[in-house]
């Protein structure tokens, strides 16, 4: 099969018909941006997380299979405890796994200590704030950070909504400051959005994209906007699956024909397995900066306390001990309530991905032309492993691109007609007539 050399941003990508290998050439590409040829990374020695949450554990253990020792933070003792606790059951399923040897577990946990006290942080070359997603907290980690660490620690914030700039409007020294938006969990998800302010230092910039390469991971420069890549085009993803919903489909319809397309598990089984509760926190958030959110079944939901599965229902009901969805009377009386006056029609699976699939390409064309990403490859490689678009289809652009964007655009527009979606932005209809995002 013929090769060709393509430009996306600066960055040669080899194009081809073969979608993996095409994935297999933007990896290789993300790993060492052009941008920061020849700019040495600080070194990365010792590291520090504050926060012993899911999340906050989960980059511990990213860091620590890294060979990189750490002290964890937490507010109290039994926080601690607590966070030392999630980490043992981490390495434990490792080795019942047969990823590392129990040696090698008792090892690497031998390299982290918990604190309750910031000074143990003291020396950390690297310190990563997971702590909850709320930028008053957020904003007095950094300060108390930023009065014991050294003065060329780097500091990061796994913020997955919030403005990096705004996290770090307090901390003195800006240049040394960076977003780097693991994915749960964080010692699995491939991805890293690294995200500069800018005052980011390209040092501090390259040393973000070096831990990515010590960690294993993917690494997507991206920049400052509400979600950044990933999270921006998953408001989108959601939405969509609601409309759905509101016109006829049900969630298990909704899940399986995304399924069938490849994902890893449909927009809803997702819901209830990461639960209801944190995109609910983030839409009232969202609201309160004055935003217009769209989740009109969601939002009931999590009124009445449907998280998921850890609440035994959400999208779905769950047995005790049992994560098998199966469909809810609750929900369907819920959804038939707030589906009153939308259009009815009958969906098969092509319709209901295609209702999804087409506006995320809208709103990731948008994110392209603002310039929150900076290649539709990097949006290609956000999708595949951080959301498990399925690899063998390329990525979203790719497989938008391949689909034929003139289809896409025209989809849109019938969507839009019914009230189902945006318009085709733009930016997606000046890629339409090139026939592609480069």
């Amino acid at each position: 099969m013929p090769l060709s050399i393509v430009h996306r941003g600066g960055i040669a990508v080899v194009a081809t018909g073969n979608p993996l290998r095409y994935v297999f050439h933007a990896e290789r590409a993300a790993r060492r941006p052009p941008a920061l040829a020849g700019i040495e990374p600080r070194p990365i020695r010792s590291a520090a997380v504050i926060g012993g949450g899911t999340m906050g554990t989960g980059i511990a253990a990213a860091l620590l299979h890294a060979g990189l020792p750490l002290v964890l933070v937490e507010r109290d003792e039994a926080a601690v405890e607590r966070a030392l606790a999630r980490l043992r059951t981490i390495f434990d399923g490792a080795v019942k796994r047969g990823r590392i040897s129990a040696g090698l577990a008792a090892e690497r946990l031998a390299g982290v200590t918990g604190s309750t006290d910031y000074t143990a942080i003291a020396e950390a070359d690297l310190i990563i704030e997971a702590v909850f997603e709320d930028l008053d907290v957020k904003r007095d980690v950094f300060r108390r950070l930023a009065a014991v660490c050294r003065a060329d620690a780097i500091l990061a914030t796994n913020t997955s909504y919030l403005d990096p700039e705004r996290i770090a409007a307090d901390i003195g020294s800006r240049e040394r400051f960076l977003g780097l938006h693991f994915f749960s969990p964080a010692q699995v998800m491939k991805l890293l959005e690294i995200v500069p302010t800018q005052a980011t230092a390209p040092d501090v910039l390259a040393t973000g994209f070096a831990l990515a390469r010590m960690l294993n991971k993917i690494p997507v420069r991206a920049g400052i906007s509400d979600g950044f890549i990933g999270n921006r085009i998953l408001k989108v993803t959601r939405a969509q699956a609601e409309r759905l919903l509101l016109s006829g489909a049900t969630p298990a319809a909704v899940d399986a024909a995304m399924r069938a397309f490849g994902l890893p598990m449909g927009p809803f089984e997702a819901q209830d397995l990461g639960g209801l509760d944190i995109a609910a926190f983030q839409r009232r958030a969202a609201r309160a900066r004055g935003e217009t959110t769209f989740a009109p079944v969601a939002d009931r939901l999590s009124a009445i306390e449907r998280f998921g599965q850890k609440s035994g229902g959400g999208w779905y009901d769950y047995a005790p001990g049992d994560r098998t969805p199966w469909p809810s009377a609750t929900v369907a009386r819920i959804i038939a309530e707030e589906a009153r006056g939308w259009p009815r029609r009958d969906w098969d699976e092509a319709s209901i991905v295609g209702c999804i699939l087409w506006p995320m390409v809208n709103e990731a064309a948008r994110i392209l032309e603002d310039g929150t990403a900076l290649r539709a490859s990097d949006i290609d490689l956000v999708e595949i492993h951080g959301y498990g678009f399925p690899r063998w289809r390329g990525g979203l652009m790719h497989h938008a691109e391949a689909h034929g964007l003139h289809k896409v655009a025209g989809a849109l527009s019938g969507l839009a007609e019914a009230g189902l979606a945006d318009p085709p932005c733009d930016p997606l209809l000046r890629a339409a007539s090139r026939g592609s995002f480069l």
